[in-house]
């Protein structure tokens, strides 16, 4: 789809929780005659990561803390330091679409560059490349943490939003059946994720998405109730021993392809599957995959947009 270009300068890091009214309550166009979505970009420079955010992070989904502090950054982290920025896209007018209804299908993160606790860090944020899809229309979400001319870290981010329900109907676009892990998988983790969980990652992400945190509100958004955090799922799957460290040359791929219902009994799980060491988030009553996550070198591929969410 053709787009114009939107781009602003930001001097200080937002306020993630302040971006939610305006996130929550700006109204947007229907998605069925949406025509010229615009490209939007934020840039920000010299933002510190904070050791102690690190920690407090690392600490919630369960990355090493002897790691940690001997300056272990966990490759989901940038995400979260750039999320402030994320919110305040969609919390502009101009931005089309409403967040609340977005799903989250995959996560594509390289890390070319060295980074630390302590580094201060220049932030480049677009959303941008809209596309349709049987399913509803898709965008990226782009991040790049920078030094200079230096690219440290990127991230894309796929959100989908769907089509209204009778759209759907008359395309047939139906969600596919998430699938379980191979039955030779090895389970490396159980457990309980609740909604005291959901909160305790909220704190250390600005990710206060209501439809984490309540019941109530993710019902009044169309969900059954409370689901967790997609990028939790990932960083706590990554975090369980043994931790693979980024590849300089490679890129992490995840797939989000169904949500944690609140509450649940989950597990991390890993296999081999063409080559690759494959982690995944699975229900353990049912042994389905919700997400999983692999580094590879192979070219990227379109990414699958049929998921159910994140």
């Amino acid at each position: 789809m053709a787009s114009r270009k939107v781009g602003y300068s930001l001097k200080r890091l937002p306020s993630g929780l302040g971006s939610y009214p305006r996130v929550l309550l700006t109204r947007r166009p229907d998605l069925l005659t949406l025509t010229d979505p615009p490209e939007i970009e934020i840039r920000l420079d010299r933002v510190r990561i904070d050791p102690r955010k690190v920690a407090a992070y690392a600490a919630v989904c369960a990355f090493d803390a002897e790691s940690v502090r001997n300056g272990y950054l966990p490759v989901t982290y940038p995400h979260v330091l750039a999320m402030p920025l994320h919110l305040r896209i969609m919390g502009l007018q101009s931005f089309p679409l409403r967040p609340m209804g977005l799903i989250h299908v995959s996560n594509t993160i390289a890390q070319p560059g060295e980074l630390a606790a302590g580094m201060t860090v220049d932030l480049q944020v677009a959303a941008c490349n809209y596309r349709k899809t049987d399913a509803g229309l898709t965008f990226d979400m782009d991040t790049e943490l920078r030094r200079g001319d230096e690219v440290l870290w990127r991230e894309t981010c796929v959100f989908l939003s769907r089509w209204p329900e009778a759209a759907q109907q008359r395309s047939g676009a139906r969600p596919a059946r998430p699938p379980k892990a191979p039955r030779d998988a090895r389970v490396l983790a159980e457990l309980e994720v609740d909604l005291a969980r959901a909160w305790s990652y909220a704190r250390v992400s600005a990710d206060f998405n209501p439809i984490h945190l309540s019941d109530r509100a993710a019902r009044f958004f169309g969900l059954r109730g409370a689901i967790s955090h997609g990028m939790w799922s990932l960083a706590r799957s990554l975090a369980e021993p043994p931790v693979d460290p980024p590849l300089a040359v490679g890129r992490l791929e995840t797939q989000f392809l169904a949500p944690v219902q609140l509450p649940a009994r989950v597990c991390v799980k890993q296999w081999d599957e063409q080559g690759q060491s494959r982690r995944a988030l699975c229900d353990v009553r049912t042994g389905r995959v919700h997400m999983y996550a692999y580094w590879t070198t192979a070219p990227a591929t379109p990414p699958s947009e049929t998921a159910t969410g994140a």
